[in-house]
């Protein structure tokens, strides 16, 4: 299997671990040096960005992350997304474009790019239900 080829494989087991609510292989997939940028929050540490994942994933009853597509050169790995995850007050949807730089099997680097409103939508009529 060619590094592209591997890298693909890589960026596919953490859309299916996010899926399944496997925090286990999510951390697992993390270089434990991993830094995230997260469109509308910024630069994220891993334990920070696993923590956020933690918060929403688990909570979730239900979880779909669906690939479109995936691309990759080199050690970078283009990802499209389109997710859904079922809480018990409301439903989010959102389209995701990942660019995930993958070395030696982890992911080193991380960028998330999302619909911001859809986040801001689906999360503040959450909390005001509260």
């Amino acid at each position: 299997m060619s590094d592209i080829e591997a890298n693909k494989a890589v960026a596919h087991r953490y859309m299916r671990a996010v899926e399944e609510g496997d925090v286990e292989t999510i951390e697992a997939l993390q270089h434990p040096d991993c830094q995230w940028w997260i469109l509308g929050h910024g630069d994220m540490s891993r334990a920070d960005f696993i923590a956020s994942v933690k918060g929403g994933l688990l909570s979730a009853q239900k979880r779909t992350a669906e690939v479109i597509a995936i691309t990759a050169e080199g050690d970078r790995v283009a990802v499209e997304v389109r997710g859904e995850m079922v809480f018990p007050d409301r439903v989010y949807r959102n389209d995701y474009h990942n660019l995930l730089i993958i070395r030696d099997g982890q992911i080193v680097s991380g960028k998330e790019y999302m619909d911001t409103r859809a986040v801001a939508e689906a999360f503040s009529a959450g909390e005001s239900g509260q």
